[in-house]
Protein backbone atom coordinates (compact mmCIF):
# COMPACT_ATOMS: atom_id res chain seq x y z
CA UNK A 1 0.00 0.00 0.00
CA UNK A 2 2.47 2.29 1.03
CA UNK A 3 4.49 1.64 -2.53
CA UNK A 4 1.51 2.10 -4.69
CA UNK A 5 0.73 5.42 -2.66
CA UNK A 6 3.99 7.03 -1.86
CA UNK A 7 6.18 5.95 -4.94
CA UNK A 8 6.10 6.61 -8.69
CA UNK A 9 4.64 3.31 -8.97
CA UNK A 10 2.26 1.81 -11.93
CA UNK A 11 -0.72 2.41 -9.60
CA UNK A 12 0.01 5.99 -8.96
CA UNK A 13 1.11 7.06 -12.68
CA UNK A 14 -2.85 5.56 -13.45
CA UNK A 15 -4.62 7.44 -10.95
CA UNK A 16 -2.87 10.37 -12.03
CA UNK A 17 -3.63 10.08 -15.64
CA UNK A 18 -7.16 9.41 -14.49
CA UNK A 19 -7.46 12.21 -12.06
CA UNK A 20 -6.06 14.74 -14.98
CA UNK A 21 -2.77 15.60 -13.05
CA UNK A 22 0.10 16.01 -14.91
CA UNK A 23 3.71 17.25 -14.99
CA UNK A 24 4.62 15.27 -11.34
CA UNK A 25 8.15 15.95 -10.06
CA UNK A 26 8.56 14.49 -7.02
CA UNK A 27 11.83 14.41 -4.92
CA UNK A 28 13.30 11.59 -3.17
CA UNK A 29 12.64 10.79 0.33
CA UNK A 30 15.60 12.60 2.62
CA UNK A 31 15.78 11.97 6.14
CA UNK A 32 15.72 14.97 8.40
CA UNK A 33 17.40 15.34 11.81
CA UNK A 34 14.33 14.19 13.96
CA UNK A 35 14.15 10.93 11.90
CA UNK A 36 11.61 11.65 10.14
CA UNK A 37 11.75 11.48 5.79
CA UNK A 38 10.74 14.55 3.77
CA UNK A 39 9.92 15.14 -0.17
CA UNK A 40 8.24 17.24 -2.56
CA UNK A 41 6.12 16.77 -5.15
CA UNK A 42 5.18 19.48 -8.22
CA UNK A 43 2.66 18.97 -10.75
CA UNK A 44 0.05 20.37 -12.49
CA UNK A 45 -4.06 19.67 -11.83
CA UNK A 46 -6.14 20.45 -15.21
CA UNK A 47 -9.90 21.71 -14.08
CA UNK A 48 -12.91 22.40 -15.54
CA UNK A 49 -14.29 25.08 -13.79
CA UNK A 50 -14.97 28.31 -15.88
CA UNK A 51 -14.43 30.18 -12.55
CA UNK A 52 -11.14 28.99 -11.13
CA UNK A 53 -9.49 28.13 -14.87
CA UNK A 54 -8.14 25.37 -17.06
CA UNK A 55 -4.98 24.45 -14.84
CA UNK A 56 -3.34 25.42 -11.87
CA UNK A 57 0.25 24.15 -10.49
CA UNK A 58 0.59 22.50 -7.12
CA UNK A 59 3.12 21.63 -4.47
CA UNK A 60 3.02 19.11 -2.37
CA UNK A 61 5.41 18.49 0.97
CA UNK A 62 5.19 14.85 2.14
CA UNK A 63 6.03 13.63 5.94
CA UNK A 64 7.26 10.07 6.69
CA UNK A 65 6.82 10.14 10.32
CA UNK A 66 9.37 7.21 12.29
CA UNK A 67 8.03 3.28 12.03
CA UNK A 68 6.39 1.75 15.01
CA UNK A 69 7.30 -1.55 15.22
CA UNK A 70 4.71 -2.28 17.81
CA UNK A 71 1.97 -1.74 16.06
CA UNK A 72 3.43 -2.00 12.77
CA UNK A 73 1.77 1.06 11.23
CA UNK A 74 2.94 4.05 8.80
CA UNK A 75 1.81 7.83 9.28
CA UNK A 76 2.11 10.40 6.23
CA UNK A 77 1.76 13.83 6.99
CA UNK A 78 1.12 15.82 3.60
CA UNK A 79 0.45 19.32 2.95
CA UNK A 80 -0.98 20.72 -0.46
CA UNK A 81 -0.90 24.53 -1.51
CA UNK A 82 -2.84 25.54 -5.12
CA UNK A 83 -0.90 28.36 -6.66
CA UNK A 84 -3.02 29.75 -9.62
CA UNK A 85 -6.75 29.26 -8.15
CA UNK A 86 -8.47 32.79 -6.63
CA UNK A 87 -7.48 33.69 -2.91
CA UNK A 88 -4.60 30.64 -2.85
CA UNK A 89 -2.74 32.42 -0.44
CA UNK A 90 -5.41 32.54 2.36
CA UNK A 91 -5.46 28.71 2.38
CA UNK A 92 -3.85 25.32 2.07
CA UNK A 93 -4.75 21.87 2.65
CA UNK A 94 -3.60 19.11 5.04
CA UNK A 95 -4.03 15.69 4.95
CA UNK A 96 -2.78 12.35 7.36
CA UNK A 97 -2.53 8.88 5.98
CA UNK A 98 -2.07 5.91 8.03
CA UNK A 99 -1.52 2.59 6.99
CA UNK A 100 -2.16 -0.39 9.51
CA UNK A 101 -1.47 -3.96 9.12
CA UNK A 102 -4.12 -6.22 9.73
CA UNK A 103 -2.82 -9.44 8.83
CA UNK A 104 0.16 -10.79 6.32
CA UNK A 105 -2.62 -9.78 3.13
CA UNK A 106 -4.24 -7.17 4.50
CA UNK A 107 -3.72 -3.43 6.05
CA UNK A 108 -5.92 -0.71 6.73
CA UNK A 109 -5.94 3.07 4.96
CA UNK A 110 -7.36 6.03 6.90
CA UNK A 111 -6.62 9.70 5.38
CA UNK A 112 -8.11 12.19 7.34
CA UNK A 113 -7.83 15.88 5.76
CA UNK A 114 -8.74 19.79 6.89
CA UNK A 115 -8.57 22.88 5.38
CA UNK A 116 -6.26 25.55 7.15
CA UNK A 117 -6.29 29.28 6.94
CA UNK A 118 -3.33 31.54 6.94
CA UNK A 119 -5.50 34.30 6.74
CA UNK A 120 -8.40 34.65 7.40
CA UNK A 121 -11.04 35.40 4.49
CA UNK A 122 -14.64 37.32 5.11
CA UNK A 123 -17.65 34.53 4.79
CA UNK A 124 -18.54 34.43 1.12
CA UNK A 125 -14.86 33.75 0.08
CA UNK A 126 -14.53 31.21 2.81
CA UNK A 127 -17.87 29.89 1.89
CA UNK A 128 -16.47 29.08 -1.46
CA UNK A 129 -13.09 27.89 -0.66
CA UNK A 130 -14.69 25.66 1.68
CA UNK A 131 -17.14 24.40 -0.52
CA UNK A 132 -14.43 23.98 -4.49
CA UNK A 133 -11.92 22.11 -1.69
CA UNK A 134 -14.40 19.73 0.12
CA UNK A 135 -15.40 19.01 -3.64
CA UNK A 136 -12.56 18.25 -4.88
CA UNK A 137 -10.83 16.52 -1.75
CA UNK A 138 -13.90 13.97 -1.50
CA UNK A 139 -13.92 13.85 -5.55
CA UNK A 140 -10.50 12.88 -5.53
CA UNK A 141 -10.51 10.03 -2.50
CA UNK A 142 -13.89 8.47 -4.08
CA UNK A 143 -11.08 7.65 -7.56
CA UNK A 144 -8.77 6.56 -5.26
CA UNK A 145 -10.91 4.30 -3.47
CA UNK A 146 -12.26 3.13 -6.52
CA UNK A 147 -8.91 2.29 -8.01
CA UNK A 148 -7.40 0.81 -4.96
CA UNK A 149 -10.76 -1.91 -4.88
CA UNK A 150 -9.77 -2.34 -8.40
CA UNK A 151 -6.88 -3.17 -7.70
CA UNK A 152 -7.39 -5.32 -5.54
CA UNK A 153 -10.01 -7.58 -7.42
CA UNK A 154 -7.24 -7.57 -10.25
CA UNK A 155 -4.81 -9.20 -7.33
CA UNK A 156 -7.36 -11.11 -5.29
CA UNK A 157 -9.44 -13.10 -8.13
CA UNK A 158 -9.20 -16.79 -8.21
CA UNK A 159 -7.59 -17.16 -11.90
CA UNK A 160 -7.71 -20.63 -13.36
CA UNK A 161 -5.72 -20.32 -16.21
CA UNK A 162 -1.82 -21.30 -15.21
CA UNK A 163 -0.09 -19.01 -17.20
CA UNK A 164 -1.95 -16.17 -15.95
CA UNK A 165 -1.33 -17.51 -12.20
CA UNK A 166 2.14 -17.54 -12.77
CA UNK A 167 1.72 -13.74 -14.14
CA UNK A 168 -0.15 -12.38 -11.72
CA UNK A 169 2.58 -14.13 -9.02
CA UNK A 170 5.11 -12.57 -10.82
CA UNK A 171 3.90 -9.52 -10.73
CA UNK A 172 3.10 -9.81 -7.08
CA UNK A 173 6.91 -10.69 -6.50
CA UNK A 174 7.90 -7.72 -8.38
CA UNK A 175 5.47 -5.34 -6.41
CA UNK A 176 6.61 -6.71 -3.44
CA UNK A 177 10.56 -6.55 -4.37
CA UNK A 178 9.68 -3.00 -5.13
CA UNK A 179 8.45 -2.19 -2.00
CA UNK A 180 11.35 -3.57 0.28
CA UNK A 181 13.87 -1.41 -2.11
CA UNK A 182 11.68 1.60 -2.12
CA UNK A 183 10.38 1.30 1.59
CA UNK A 184 12.30 4.37 3.69
CA UNK A 185 13.26 2.80 6.98
CA UNK A 186 11.86 3.72 10.01
CA UNK A 187 8.36 4.97 8.75
CA UNK A 188 5.54 6.31 10.44
CA UNK A 189 3.60 6.46 13.88
CA UNK A 190 0.44 8.50 14.21
CA UNK A 191 0.18 11.71 16.03
CA UNK A 192 -3.33 13.53 16.77
CA UNK A 193 -6.03 13.52 14.04
CA UNK A 194 -7.00 16.24 11.95
CA UNK A 195 -10.53 18.05 12.42
CA UNK A 196 -12.39 16.33 9.69
CA UNK A 197 -11.95 12.63 8.69
CA UNK A 198 -13.00 10.86 5.41
CA UNK A 199 -12.26 6.86 5.50
CA UNK A 200 -12.07 5.43 2.37
CA UNK A 201 -14.36 2.36 3.08
CA UNK A 202 -16.92 5.01 4.76
CA UNK A 203 -16.48 7.78 1.45
CA UNK A 204 -18.41 5.52 -0.84
CA UNK A 205 -21.38 4.08 1.94
CA UNK A 206 -21.90 7.71 1.74
CA UNK A 207 -22.14 8.22 -1.79
CA UNK A 208 -25.90 8.24 -2.08
CA UNK A 209 -26.36 10.23 0.74
CA UNK A 210 -23.67 12.85 -0.76
CA UNK A 211 -25.59 13.04 -4.11
CA UNK A 212 -29.02 13.62 -2.24
CA UNK A 213 -28.02 16.12 -0.27
CA UNK A 214 -26.00 18.24 -3.40
CA UNK A 215 -29.52 17.43 -5.21
CA UNK A 216 -31.60 19.17 -2.57
CA UNK A 217 -29.25 21.96 -2.30
CA UNK A 218 -29.38 22.59 -5.78
CA UNK A 219 -33.25 22.59 -6.46
CA UNK A 220 -33.67 24.83 -3.07
CA UNK A 221 -31.11 27.14 -4.76
CA UNK A 222 -32.59 27.17 -8.01
CA UNK A 223 -36.33 27.59 -6.69
CA UNK A 224 -34.56 30.92 -4.74
CA UNK A 225 -33.24 32.36 -7.54
CA UNK A 226 -36.21 31.56 -9.65
CA UNK A 227 -38.11 34.09 -6.34
CA UNK A 228 -35.57 36.47 -6.62
CA UNK A 229 -35.92 36.71 -10.25
CA UNK A 230 -39.42 37.27 -9.97
CA UNK A 231 -39.39 39.21 -6.91
CA UNK A 232 -37.25 41.60 -9.56
CA UNK A 233 -39.11 41.33 -12.09
CA UNK A 234 -42.12 42.59 -9.96
CA UNK A 235 -40.19 45.25 -8.47
CA UNK A 236 -38.80 46.20 -11.79
CA UNK A 237 -42.57 46.68 -12.86
CA UNK A 238 -43.37 48.73 -9.80
CA UNK A 239 -40.79 50.99 -10.01
CA UNK A 240 -41.62 51.58 -14.11
CA UNK A 241 -45.44 52.39 -12.98
CA UNK A 242 -44.20 54.79 -10.44
CA UNK A 243 -42.12 56.53 -12.60
CA UNK A 244 -44.70 56.86 -14.94
CA UNK A 245 -47.03 58.14 -12.61
CA UNK A 246 -44.46 60.48 -11.00
CA UNK A 247 -44.00 62.06 -15.11
CA UNK A 248 -47.63 61.99 -15.59
CA UNK A 249 -48.37 64.18 -12.27
CA UNK A 250 -45.42 66.17 -13.34
CA UNK A 251 -46.83 66.98 -16.49
CA UNK A 252 -50.91 67.73 -15.05
CA UNK A 253 -48.68 69.76 -12.45
CA UNK A 254 -46.99 71.93 -15.33
CA UNK A 255 -50.20 71.96 -17.39
CA UNK A 256 -51.97 73.39 -14.13
CA UNK A 257 -49.28 76.07 -13.47
CA UNK A 258 -49.45 77.10 -17.08
CA UNK A 259 -53.16 77.54 -16.81
CA UNK A 260 -52.82 79.26 -13.66
CA UNK A 261 -51.03 81.75 -15.34
CA UNK A 262 -52.61 81.91 -18.19
CA UNK A 263 -55.31 82.49 -16.03
CA UNK A 264 -53.76 85.09 -13.96
CA UNK A 265 -52.45 86.77 -17.42
CA UNK A 266 -56.16 87.19 -18.95
CA UNK A 267 -57.54 88.40 -15.48
CA UNK A 268 -54.88 90.82 -15.24
CA UNK A 269 -55.79 91.91 -18.73
CA UNK A 270 -59.61 91.68 -18.60
CA UNK A 271 -58.87 93.60 -15.53
CA UNK A 272 -56.37 96.08 -16.59
CA UNK A 273 -59.27 96.61 -19.34
CA UNK A 274 -61.93 97.42 -17.36
CA UNK A 275 -59.20 99.93 -15.77
CA UNK A 276 -59.04 101.76 -18.40
CA UNK A 277 -62.78 101.54 -19.92
CA UNK A 278 -64.18 102.84 -16.37
CA UNK A 279 -61.74 105.64 -16.71
CA UNK A 280 -62.59 106.83 -20.25
CA UNK A 281 -65.77 106.42 -18.67
CA UNK A 282 -65.13 108.87 -15.71
CA UNK A 283 -63.27 111.13 -18.19
CA UNK A 284 -66.55 111.46 -20.98
CA UNK A 285 -68.98 112.14 -17.84
CA UNK A 286 -66.50 114.94 -16.71
CA UNK A 287 -66.15 116.22 -20.00
CA UNK A 288 -70.08 116.29 -20.54
CA UNK A 289 -69.79 117.77 -16.95
CA UNK A 290 -68.01 120.70 -17.90
CA UNK A 291 -69.88 121.08 -21.30
CA UNK A 292 -72.89 121.50 -19.46
CA UNK A 293 -71.82 123.61 -16.74
CA UNK A 294 -70.04 126.14 -19.76
CA UNK A 295 -73.59 125.94 -20.98
CA UNK A 296 -75.29 126.82 -17.66
CA UNK A 297 -72.86 129.50 -17.34
CA UNK A 298 -73.23 130.94 -21.25
CA UNK A 299 -77.03 130.89 -20.27
CA UNK A 300 -76.96 133.06 -16.83
CA UNK A 301 -74.78 135.02 -18.63
CA UNK A 302 -77.30 136.05 -21.31
CA UNK A 303 -79.91 136.07 -18.55
CA UNK A 304 -78.09 139.04 -16.47
CA UNK A 305 -77.56 140.73 -19.82
CA UNK A 306 -81.19 140.43 -20.07
CA UNK A 307 -81.71 141.70 -17.03
CA UNK A 308 -79.43 144.44 -16.78
CA UNK A 309 -81.16 145.31 -20.27
CA UNK A 310 -84.32 145.79 -18.74
CA UNK A 311 -83.13 147.97 -16.12
CA UNK A 312 -81.68 150.59 -18.35
CA UNK A 313 -85.04 150.53 -20.12
CA UNK A 314 -87.11 151.16 -16.85
CA UNK A 315 -84.92 154.12 -15.75
CA UNK A 316 -84.55 156.28 -19.05
CA UNK A 317 -88.09 158.47 -19.55
CA UNK A 318 -88.55 160.74 -22.36
CA UNK A 319 -88.87 164.23 -21.94
CA UNK A 320 -91.60 166.48 -22.99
Amino acid sequence: MFEMLFTNSHFMQRFLRTRNITDTVSTSWNRDNGGNQLRTLTYTIMLNNPLIGKFTTATEKQVLHKRSHKDRSYRVDTEVVTHDVPYHDYFYTVYSYVISHMSSQKCRLRISSEVKYRKQPWGLVKNIIEKNTWSGIQENFKNLESDLLMEEYAINKPIEDPAKLGALRRRRWILQRNAEEMLPKHSAQHSTEDKRTIPLREVGTKKNATNKTITIIIVAMSIFLIVLVFLNVALFLKLSKIECAAQSFYHVQLQEEGSATLALNVASKQKTQDNMDQTQHVKGVLRDSIALLEQLKTSLSMLQSSFDHLNKTKDWKPEN
